[in-house]
């Protein structure tokens, strides 16, 4: 006698790590506007919400992984405002990520509150939708997790090396304020390490000519300044001060 699929049976596909499947499977087994539906038509739409479950569940780790302070900030979302010097063409191209596999590196530069951190937020989801790994801090954050690790520690050395293989490190608000020069040193270590290996993102209010007034040694502000700028697109934002536009809407 044939078995009918039932809620019952979740548990098995749940031990087998197929829960979206399973359900999707059970829930097509019990509706009658699928009854005509071929065997194989009913496997591959369950195969591709599996699938679909399973891209979604490896996106949110590889997020959380990133320390991404709005992880729900998304391309999807940018604001087209007249004044606002984005447009479509230019987002879609950016989040397509190409500029990642080819390991060149982004700056977007922009006076306060324009959006250039959200803009790196979303480039930053557009990578993890890809499965690019990906890191975000603000320089002055990184600088002080730095500072207060024991420089011999293995805790030290892990958090460096994921810094260095990461496919994308955003840095945030750079050099929006002097930095120290072992901090200025501990910095072109990391960019140097990641050459030819990942893409970096900066955003800041300052052009890169002006980087050197936040950092005390020229010989190694050069050093960072091409590091950066040299395979770089740079962005400049323009327009409203989005976050009273947003408040304002």
């Amino acid at each position: 006698m044939d078995r009918h699929l039932t809620d019952a049976d979740m548990t098995l596909f749940t031990q087998l790590r197929m829960t979206a499947f399973g359900k999707t499977v059970i829930d097509l087994a019990n509706d009658p506007a699928c009854d005509e539906w071929t065997f194989s038509q009913k496997i591959f739409h369950a195969l591709d919400k599996e699938i679909t479950a399973r891209e979604q569940r490896r996106t949110q780790k590889l997020l959380k992984a990133s320390r991404s302070p709005n992880p729900d900030a998304c391309v999807e979302e940018i604001r087209y405002l007249p004044d606002r010097n984005l447009n479509r063409e230019l987002i879609a191209r950016l989040s397509s990520c190409q500029w990642i596999d080819q390991t060149h590196n982004m700056v977007i530069l922009g006076k306060s509150s324009v959006g250039k951190t959200y803009l790196a937020l979303a480039l930053l989801n557009a990578a993890c939708r890809k499965f690019y790994t990906a890191r975000f801090f603000r320089l002055d954050d990184l600088a002080n997790q730095l500072a207060v690790m024991d420089p011999s520690s293995q805790k030290r050395l892990d958090f460096l090396t994921d810094l260095h293989n990461c496919d994308l490190l955003v840095l945030d608000d750079f050099l929006i304020t002097p930095i120290n020069q072992h901090t200025v040193a501990e910095l072109l270590n990391i960019l140097a390490a990641r050459d030819g290996r990942g893409s970096t993102l900066v955003t800041s209010q300052f052009e890169p000519q002006d980087w050197y007034k936040s950092l005390h040694d020229a010989v190694i502000a050069e050093s960072i300044l091409n590091r950066i700028v040299a395979n770089a697109e740079i962005v400049a934002l323009d327009g409203p001060n989005m976050r009273r536009h947003l408040a304002d809407a």
